[in-house]
């Protein structure tokens, strides 16, 4: 047989080593006849989604009321008998008999991906048989039946199932009515194409919060799948594979002989759909006869050649009654009829056979097709077989045929492909919903479809159920020689390693692992991978999905388990990894979790060993500028560190610093305090509790600072210690900003960022830069330097932090050169940024510059939603020294707009919440409040508080604060009639707004001036 791999080229099959003594796992067939073997039943506990069946027998009170006791059993016996032997049939087990009430289980022992269907399609049949029984006993009975589906723990040695899919079920059966049947949600969601149903009010039942979903059934198609395949949508990405069947077909009819062609692939990958592509093509030039091999059920084995030959017409009704009946001949002669119609209607027209899910034939119907393949001349037929990999786990002779045949293995689609899909049936999604459906879905057709359906119905990450059952179902036919080492390569990740499988597996010996990893491989659930751990191999599940589905059949207490050998593992054999911190201490963490959600007793070693390693690989994200992942990971090593252990504080002072740089400054607080027992007066907890000071209460920070400053940098510079005067020195950044020295301010940083270098801080060096270049847009630099010294940054590898505050200087650059719209788009790239990095505080810092944009064209429409935003956001953080001076704007914006009421409250606050020494915040206010005075005819105030606005911006050397405050003072004079004061201060601003470069600001400055003139020609 040729294989048509991904390449295109031809390769042996592997052949079956099942009678061999030294590898039997992993096969469930005779090496020498082929013939299946049974399944091995599972024996070891799972989580697992099941269906669970609950039925009990309505009114039976009144029945035993009326009748005997021995009556009574007598009759319920031989309805429950009925029923047994239907659950039974459609492959459910019963899992206890309460009283007059039954709960079956469909996924036990084995998990099939239409459980659902199956225990439906039951309690169908069971309503329907019912009156049947009725007339044998001599009495009606009448059931109530709840179908719910759901994740269980499985003990499937005792057929045991416990979980709330079961409660829910139980619920389900106590609210129906007598004959009905109720579904859950999760149920009718995975046979919604099989089925009708009545949409019910939501349901309150015993013991849950929430009103539960509920379905009533009226009817069941005994023949439709759960979920229909899209077979119409167009086809996509399979040029290559739809050519190879054109020429099977083409060399079939030309060759006028018999060829058989399978197309081997995953649930879902799209084989019926490029079959139906071929097919719909030939319609019209040849016979096509189609049949569907069944799951399960009673006379099954011949159903795809029955259904297939129904449609042939009249010349098939002798053979299809032949097949019917079965003993009426032998199997070589029903073998030989079939071959025989075939060719005779072949011979009429080429004649092309397609046989679906040919995984599931059984035996019987695999020799009949082999023997029409083998044995067929003279006539044009095409046997074309679509299957999934487990045809050639059960049937390893089909691909030992004598006869010209091709086994082609359907690959997923790529990237590329899965877009064009998702435009033809999904292009509604949001870009971030489109970009996970692709990445969860991994070119899976179906899952993609499938996926689709449930982000539209809920949206989410979830993984459809439909696609669990798939998965779940093909996981659990594996031995458990193949099923251990899939679990515990789960445990490392979508990539493991085969060494770490041998030191979770300690019971096996090598060689049964190594034979269970190769299972695997033939059976293309995991491939071969490179190692990222130097000489050890290395495998990668062949989805993603398959890995979720292992792994989530491990009961919590097993995870615990492998999770802390796992990490033992890698922590001795992964030194040379960069990440070795954060992956070893998350599977430790996993451990301590899990055992934790169980009520397990936590080992404190155990916990400690979790939190120091996630410790750890917080604090170099810290370092290098990793905001987010540095908070999550001290947040995450913060919960498992064991209470009253010393790690416990030095992780909490770690985390309150990152908070702080994230204006969550009320969590800090929390934390710092619990930290602060008297400890060291320059340790990490008293310099971050400073840190905090300078958001929350300027006030006291400012005189706290100016105080403890000297003998701090004196300390840090005893002891060489560059961290500590690295943050010294940001902490003396702060007490020259609050008083708007931005020259001054500007050196600390420098000095800040220098010593964080020199100890490696990459976090601190980051925003000591950051805040160096706010000093230069308020400062004295002028736009030219500040360009200048904004590229000489870019030059030194910032992180997105530093990125950010760059492309606000740039956005500050700009609009001094009033070229407002790029200002603006420099302004939303750092937005964008700081909200990636989850930094809440600069967000808002970044909208108040947009804000201040707006003002400069005066724009104060514009202007007020960034302003009002900024607040907002500054106001729920707790933070007062930037969202004063967003205030002081909100009330210059308000001003503007002609609402003095609320621009005074903002001035107000503006005043309540900065710090007495922030002068540039005083001089907003004051230039506000001169315009509310003259507003209302108050021109002495007006004018003096123009002038307390000159004076405060004067004490500073923000110098477009002064040119600001003198053009305003300049506008009360000239609306007082004081045209020569006014000139002069109008001069004086526009000296001050050519030395910042400011154009906007020249401009405006001119203007007044202009008019000025006019006035006094006039």
């Amino acid at each position: 047989m040729a294989v048509i791999e991904p390449g295109g080229s031809p390769n042996q099959m592997p052949i079956c080593e099942r009678c061999s003594t030294e590898n039997p796992a992993g096969f469930r067939f005779c090496g020498e006849c082929g013939i299946a073997l049974p399944d091995p039943e599972p024996t070891h506990d799972a989580r697992k989604v099941v269906t669970a069946l609950f039925c009990d027998v309505a009114d039976s009170t009144s029945l035993a009321e009326q009748l005997d006791p021995e009556a009574v059993h007598g009759i319920l016996r031989r309805y429950f008998e009925e029923l047994t032997a239907t659950i039974l049939r459609h492959g459910g087990t019963v899992q206890k008999f309460a009283g007059d009430a039954v709960l079956a289980i469909f996924g036990i022992p084995r998990v099939h991906e239409d459980d659902a269907l199956r225990a439906v399609r039951a309690a169908a049949e069971i309503r329907e048989r019912l009156p049947l029984i009725a007339t044998a006993v001599g009495v009606v009975l009448q059931f109530r039946t709840g179908i719910n589906t759901g994740l269980v723990h499985t003990d499937p040695r005792r057929s045991l199932a416990i979980g709330d899919p079961i409660n829910v079920a139980a619920r389900l059966e106590q609210a129906a009515d007598p004959g009905e049947i109720l579904l859950g949600s999760e149920t009718l969601r995975m046979v919604r194409d099989a089925v009708e149903v009545d949409v019910l009010e939501p349901l309150e039942l015993k013991g849950k919060q929430s009103p539960v979903a509920a379905f009533r059934l009226l009817s069941v198609d005994p023949a439709a799948p759960g979920v229909i395949r899209h077979l119409e949508d167009p086809l996509v990405g399979r040029e290559r594979e739809l050519q190879l069947l054109r020429e099977f077909w083409e060399d079939t009819v030309a060759q006028r002989n018999c060829r058989l062609f399978t197309i081997l692939g995953g649930a879902g990958v799209g084989k019926s759909r490029l079959v139906e592509e071929l097919l719909s093509e030939l319609k019209d030039t040849a016979t096509v006869l189609r049949g569907r091999c069944l799951h399960y059920g009673e006379g099954i084995t011949f159903w795809p050649i029955l259904e297939a030959l129904a449609q042939a017409g009249e010349d098939a009704q002798g053979t299809i009654e032949h097949l019917s009946r079965g003993g009426a001949a032998t199997p070589e002669e029903l073998f030989w009829e079939v071959r025989v119609l075939l060719e005779r209607l072949a011979q009429r027209t080429p004649l092309i056979l397609h046989i679906d899910d040919l995984q599931w034939a059984e035996s019987m119907l695999i020799d009949l097709l082999g023997h029409i393949v083998d044995l067929s001349r003279g006539a044009p037929i095409g046997v074309l077989c679509t299957a999934r990999p487990e045809l050639l786990e059960d049937h390893h002779g089909w691909t030992a045929r004598e006869t010209d045949a091709t086994l082609l293995r359907l690959e997923p689609l790529d990237r590329e492909d899965c877009e064009v899909m998702l435009k033809q049936i999904g292009d509604e999604l949001s870009a971030e919903a489109r970009a996970r459906v692709i990445r969860t879905s991994e070119g899976n057709p179906l899952f993609l479809q499938e996926m689709i359906a449930l982000a539209r119905e809920q949206g989410g990450d979830e993984v459809p159920a439909t696609i669990q059952a798939l998965l779940a179902a093909r996981l659990d036919r594996l031995g458990a020689l193949e099923r251990e080492p899939l679990e515990q390569g789960a445990v490392e990740g979508q990539v493991f390693h085969g060494a770490a499988v041998h030191a979770l597996a300690p019971r096996r010996s090598a060689k049964e692992i190594d034979e269970g990893l190769e299972g695997l491989v033939r059976k293309d659930l995991i491939r071969r991978q490179p190692s990222t751990l130097g000489h050890h191999h290395a495998f990668r599940f062949r989805h993603l999905l398959i890995r979720d589905t292992a792994y989530g059949a491990l009961p919590m207490a097993t995870r615990a388990d492998l999770h802390a050998r796992f990490a033992d593992w890698l922590e001795a054999v992964g030194t040379e990894l960069i990440e070795l911190d954060e992956i070893v201490g998350w599977h430790l963490e996993q451990a301590v979790l899990y055992k934790r959600e169980l009520r397990h007793k936590i080992e404190p070693e155990l916990a400690r060993r979790a939190a120091q390693h996630l410790y750890e690989a917080g604090r170099r994200a810290g370092d290098r500028s990793d905001m987010p992942a540095a908070r999550s990971l001290l947040e995450r090593a913060l919960l498992v560190t064991p209470a009253g252990d010393p790690l416990r504080e030095v992780v909490g002072v770690a985390l309150a610093e990152r908070l702080i740089e994230a204006g969550d400054l009320g969590r800090a607080d929390e934390l710092l305090s619990l930290a602060e027992h008297g400890g060291d007066e320059f340790g990490p907890a008293a310099l971050n509790r400073l840190e905090w000071l300078i958001y929350s209460r300027p006030d006291e920070a400012g005189q706290t600072l100016e105080a403890t400053l000297p003998r701090m940098l004196e300390e840090f510079a005893r002891t060489d210690d560059q961290r500590g005067l690295a943050k010294a020195h940001w902490l003396a950044f702060w007490v020259h900003w609050a008083e708007n020295r931005a020259t001054r301010s500007g050196e600390q940083a420098r000095l800040a960022a220098q010593h964080a270098r020199e100890a490696g801080d990459y976090g601190l060096w980051s925003r000591a830069l950051g805040w160096y270049v706010a000093t230069l847009i308020f400062g004295p630099a002028d736009a030219v330097t500040i360009a200048s010294e904004l590229d000489a940054i870019s030059g030194e590898e910032p992180g997105p932090y530093l990125a950010a505050c760059i492309e606000l200087g740039r956005a500050e650059v700009r609009r001094l050169e009033g070229r407002f719209d790029l200002a603006h788009r420099h302004a939303e790239t750092a937005l964008a940024t700081f909200h990636a990095l989850g930094m809440r505080a600069m967000a808002a810092t970044c909208d108040q510059t947009s804000g201040t944009i707006e003002l400069s064209r005066d724009g104060a429409e514009a202007a007020i939603p960034y302003l009002e935003r900024s607040e907002a956001t500054f106001a729920e953080l707790g933070e007062r020294v930037v969202r004063s001076t967003t205030q002081a704007w909100l009330g210059h914006a308000l001003q503007m707009r002609g609402e003095p009421a609320a621009a005074q409250a903002a001035v107000e606050l503006a005043e309540a919440l900065g710090a007495p020494q922030d002068m540039a915040n005083f001089a907003i206010t004051h230039a506000v409040r001169a315009r509310l005075a003259l507003a209302s005819g108050e021109r002495d105030a007006a004018e003096r508080w123009a002038r307390s606005a000159v004076e405060h911006a004067s004490q500073t050397d923000f110098v477009h604060a002064q040119a600001a405050a003198r053009l305003g003072l300049a506008r009360v004079l000239a609306d007082v009639g004081a045209a020569e004061r006014a000139q002069a201060e109008a001069s004086a601003a526009l000296g001050l707004f050519q030395v910042k470069g400011d154009v906007p600001g020249e401009q405006a400055s001119r203007a007044l001036l202009q008019a000025l003139d006019a006035g006094r020609t006039r």
